[in-house]
Order: structure tokens, then sequence, then C-alpha cells
């Protein structure tokens, strides 16, 4: 079976010379662009491939590889719909030899095959991947024309251009500049309701009376069937279970996800987005990421109807600024940081850690109940929220001295929305702070107590586990934690606790370390 075809609607002629489209996995924008970059379709060629090598990188999870193969294979059919010529390759039937051919070799081929007069793409965000494409065009001498990515709202010179502003990057800097030049929640250059953020009132715990919405169950298409069974076979070692598979892989079924949201989490997104409840696997977030993250949506839409439908609703003011926040402020703010910063991120290993995670962090059988309930769900689902992910895994993470590459390599596979751009400042500047800080002010670390509060969990003997990773962090870090007026505090509370509870703690602290780490 030929895993390579060409589909179209004109006979193509190798004689004839043709631009040739690149459009990677994460680049499924609505067709409808390539009208305003005068894309002609007798003239141009779309590559696309199913990288083996690519979906290898990492470890990544199953339901990872099936979203992106699914979804490459419905924008195939999109594109084509659309009257485009496209150049598809598939794992699906290909020898042994050509599953292992990498990106350039099979651009290699379909430049030897037709006359490619100049090369098209958007810009590539991974930076890795970004420099080989670059270096491949280079060396063949056939022009590479980049075009800005409708991903995001802002673009990498204007991040530049802010970076120039200010004395360091802070988000809270950012997010204003974003609200003043979109006028977004502005009314006469200042915010609605008075305060650019409400974050302070969206900390509350989901009280047990309070049922959360399931998200719209998905139809297994053909085309996610034939995937999985693709993934199971070529990648049946990677974490995860074909048989959970969940997530939507075409833009119609993406944007009915979006408006369900807006329906039915939007309103009671804000007070509970900090939530960790163990009975409610997604609470009242918009999972809305690895739409994002792959083109099946863009920022640009989801900001306008989001605020169209706030509007129109009477959405509080909490939960619409809450949810613009993510998008047009961290979510941006994170790829200028990673554009920027990325190489001193993953260089720097700011606290010294060089511990192992141990195979228990893929099984979710360590003994600390809001652990163990987030990294079951991630194996299940390949998702948890953004505080799950900080608050929980990246904190203790931290607190047991992993090295920040093998922290960052289990995120990276872990997540069906990981990319480099996406979880090197999440990572290394939010989670570990291996930084040194870049741009967050302190580390977020917690102990028991948080966990419990937001989660509704008993105290029970994990919890002096987790409280002595923590106060043995604090007590062995006192220097930096004294300099911060803000985190003196923890010091002084730490020289508080009497010898017989240091005892305790250190014991049960000593227990979770030879569970959950190794010495590198």
């Amino acid at each position: 079976m030929n895993n390579t075809n060409i589909k179209q609607k004109t006979q193509l002629k190798n004689t004839q010379n043709f631009n040739l489209i690149l459009v990677l996995g994460n680049q499924l924008f609505n067709p409808k662009i390539f009208k305003q970059y005068k894309v002609d379709p007798k003239n141009s060629i779309f590559f696309m491939k199913e990288d083996k090598e690519l979906a290898s990188y990492f470890k990544f999870h199953k339901h990872k590889i099936i979203f992106f193969f699914a979804a490459m294979r419905s924008y195939r059919d999109e594109l084509i719909s659309y009257g485009y010529n496209v150049h598809y390759e598939t794992l699906h039937g290909a020898s042994e030899e050509l599953k292992f051919n990498n990106y350039e070799s099979s651009l290699e081929r379909i430049i030897n095959k037709f006359k490619i007069n100049s090369v098209f793409g958007f810009e590539i965000e991974d930076k890795f991947f970004e420099g080989r494409i670059i270096n491949f065009f280079k060396n063949k001498k056939i022009s590479l024309s980049i075009w800005q990515s409708p991903m995001f709202l802002t673009s990498r010179s204007e991040f530049q251009v802010y970076l120039q502003s200010t004395h360091r990057p802070f988000m809270k800097t950012f997010y204003e500049y974003q609200r003043r030049k979109h006028e977004i929640l502005i009314e006469g250059n200042k915010p609605v309701g008075g305060a650019w953020s409400f974050d302070n009132e969206n900390r509350m715990a989901l009280p047990k009376n309070i049922k959360t919405p399931t998200l719209p169950k998905l139809e297994l298409t053909k085309g996610i069937k034939e995937v999985s069974k693709l993934v199971d076979q070529e990648f049946s070692l990677h974490p995860g279970n074909s048989l959970d598979y969940w997530l939507p892989t075409d833009r119609k079924t993406a944007r009915q996800w979006f408006h369900t949201f807006l329906k039915d989490r939007l309103e009671k997104f804000g007070p509970y987005e900090d939530a960790i409840p163990p009975h409610s696997e997604f609470v009242f977030h918009s999972v809305l990421t690895p739409f994002l993250n792959s083109g099946l949506l863009t920022p640009d839409e989801v900001v306008k109807e989001t605020l169209a439908f706030g509007l129109k609703n009477k959405i509080p003011l909490a939960s619409l600024e809450g949810f613009i926040r993510q998008v047009i402020g961290w979510r941006e703010f994170i790829r200028g940081i990673y554009q920027n910063f990325s190489q001193k991120q993953e260089t720097t290993n700011f606290w010294n850690h060089n511990n192992k995670l141990s195979p228990l962090w893929y099984k979710g059988d360590t003994g600390i109940p809001p652990l163990d309930e987030t990294l079951r769900r991630v194996i299940k689902r390949g998702y948890a929220h953004h505080i799950e992910r900080l608050m929980i895994i990246g904190s203790l993470m931290l607190l047991l001295e992993v090295h920040p590459s093998e922290a960052h390599r289990w995120f990276m596979e872990m997540f069906v929305d990981s990319s480099d751009w996406v979880m090197g400042p999440n990572v290394y500047g939010m989670a570990l702070f291996s930084d040194g800080g870049v741009f967050a002010t302190k580390p977020y670390i917690c102990g028991s107590n948080y966990l419990r509060k937001m989660g509704g969990y008993k105290k029970e003997d994990w919890c002096d586990g987790v409280d002595g990773l923590y106060w043995e962090f604090i007590k062995k870090h006192e220097n930096f934690f004294l300099k911060n007026p803000r985190l003196s505090m923890m010091v002084k509370s730490s020289q508080k606790i009497s010898k017989q509870r240091w005892e305790v703690l250190s014991s049960a602290a000593t227990n979770l370390r030879q569970k959950l780490v190794v010495s590198l």
C-alpha cells in the first residue's frame, strides 16, 4: 500500500513550476486564510506528513498522537474541499524504511518530483524544528517565506517591543498592555469593573453539592478509529489507552465544544478555576488548549465570540475576565517568554536539583490522594487543568528536587496539549522556578493544607509526607526565602516547629522521596 498520496482538483504536471505550502500538525488553520496570501490552487501543492520521528521526539501520550494525526487527515480533506492540491504522507501502509524517513527526506522527494519555485509556511513555534526547516531550504537554495501565525494575537516582534519597555517580563503589565491594545473590557482607557484582574475572587473550593457539567460525548469517526489502530501498532509503548480517546479532531466539532463551554461552563468558570475536587474531571474549565494549540481554533475567534456571549448573557465579570486573561494574557505571554528566554530556561538549574522520577508517576499510585487523582486523569486523558499542573504535580516535583529536564520530559510526554513553547516556560519558569526567576517572582509550592482546602481531602498520613517535603525545602533554602519580604514569614513559621514534630515530618518526607524519586 502506498503511504503517499496527492489529492487534487487539477492534473499536476512535473514540468510545471509549483509553490510548496508547508502545513504542520499544529497549523490547521481555517483554509479561508490562504485567500489572504493569494495561494493559487493551480500552481500550489500543500505538503503534510505524519512523521514518526517527530511523534517519537518524546514518548508522547497516545491521545496526543491520535489527536494530531486524525486532525491532520481531517484538515487534508478540508483543504481538498477548497480545491487545493495536497501531498499527504501517512504512516499507514508505509514500509519500515519510509516510516523512519525524517521530514526533510520527504521534502527532498517532493522537491525532486516537482519543480518547486518557492516555499511558504507559517511560523514554526518549536525552535528545534524551525531551525531544521530553515536550514534545509537554505542549503537547497530555495526561497522560504514565513507568514505570521494566527495561533497568537501578538507577533514575535511586538513582544520584543514589550520587553524593551519593561525592566523584566511581568505577566501583569503584559496583560494590561494586551487589554488596552485590543480594547477588551475597557471603558475610557480603564478596566471594566474597576480592576484589571479579579483573580482574588477566583479561588474557591468546589462545594460538594455543586455538580459540574460533563463534556460532550465524542462520536468516534472512522478516521479516529483508523488512526487509533495505527497508533497502537506504531507507538505501543507510549502512555495512554486508545480506547479512552475523547477529543474532537475536526474544526466543526471543536467549535461545537467551544460553544458548549460558553453555554454550560463559562458562567461558573471564574470562582472555581483553582478548585481541585476529586469528584470532577474538568470542573468548569474550557478544555480548549488542544484546539488552540493545533489551529482548529484561533485566539481571535475565541476571544471575540466569548466577549459577545458574555455581553449577551450577562456572564459574571470575574468569570469572563478570568477566561479572557488566560487566552490574551498568559498564553501569549508564555509564547513570548519561550521565544526570547528558552536557552536560559533550558540550561539553568537554579536549585541544583538532580533527582529522577520513579515509575509511580506513570501509574498514579504514589499514596498522595490529590497527586494520584491527578496522575490517573493525566494517564487516562492526557489532561489536567492549570492548578493541578502547577500546585499538585509541579509543586511536588520541586519539593522532591526533580531535575528540570526530567520534569520537562514528563510534562511533554503526558499532556495532549504539550509543545516546547508551552511546557518550557510553564515547567522551568512557574512549576520549578529552575530558571531563577526569568518572569516569576517566587516558587509556587504548597503543603497539605492548600491541597486539602482546594480539593476537600481529609487530613491523613500522606499530609505529614507532603508537609515534611515543604518545610525541609524552606529550611534548606532559608537564605533565598529571607531575601524576599513576601516569603520570609515562611522561614519564621518553620522555626516554630518543635523538634518532635520535625522528626515526624522528616521521616515521612524521607519515605516519600524513597518512593517517588531516584537519584540521577
